[in-house]
Formats: C-alpha cells, sequence, structure tokens
C-alpha cells in the first residue's frame, strides 16, 4: 500500500475514495476510527487515503489532481469486489492465526508458573 493522500476532513477522504473506486482504484483510509471518536481523545487529526495495490498509486494521484487523466490501471467493479474478498479473508486468517499463538504463548507461560510453584 502506498499513500496518495493525507485529509484533515473525513468526508473529502471519502468522496476522494469514491471516486477513484469509479474508475477502479482499491483504497483503504486509516485512522477512520480514530478520527471520528476526536483528535482531542485519540490524537488523530488527519486520515490517510491509501492506493491498497502499489501499481495503482501513480493513477490515483494523477486522476485526483487532474479527472482528465486516463487511468491505466483501473479494475473492473467484479474484480475490485473479488480482491475486497481476498483481502479480508487473509487479514482474518492472519489475526486467527496470531490469537491462537498467543493463547498456545500464555497457556504454556501458566503451566510453567504452576508448575514452579508447585515444585
Amino acid at each position: 500500500m502506498k499513500l496518495i493522500a493525507e485529509y484533515i476532513d473525513l468526508m473529502q477522504a471519502e468522496d476522494a475514495a469514491l471516486r477513484l473506486r469509479a474508475v477502479g482504484i482499491l483504497t483503504h483510509i486509516s485512522s477512520r476510527h480514530s478520527f471520528v471518536l476526536s483528535g482531542f481523545v485519540t490524537g488523530t487529526y488527519k486520515v490517510g487515503l491509501w492506493a491498497v495495490l502499489d501499481l495503482q498509486h501513480d493513477d490515483a494521484t494523477a486522476y485526483l489532481n487532474d479527472e482528465e487523466h486516463l487511468v491505466t490501471s483501473g479494475l473492473s467493479e467484479e474484480d475490485l469486489i473479488a480482491l475486497e474478498h481476498r483481502l479480508q479473508n487473509t487479514s482474518r486468517a492472519t489475526v486467527q492465526r496470531f490469537l491462537w499463538v498467543s493463547g498456545l504463548a500464555i497457556l504454556t507461560i501458566l503451566l510453567a508458573l504452576y508448575w514452579i510453584a508447585s515444585h
């Protein structure tokens, strides 16, 4: 992923993301939830708009600067949806793997502490 732009207004970032989506560029808005909670609470005063696919970064920045730019790396809506599903599944699997490994590590530590305390 490559950063396209930072915005101090979430609505501007969402608008840019929708315009890029319309030409087949998959994006991600970072710090969205922290921004909504208020920068005063979380310290987040900007949101980032990211090109999910590095190869779409140049097209994305050029298109946002000039909507006459001909996007050559755009994907079809079907391809965007399929890619989003694959990324969600990969993300979910990574989190599950992390939780399993963390759980096993904690269980091992607890068993070791119990064994040490009982001997």
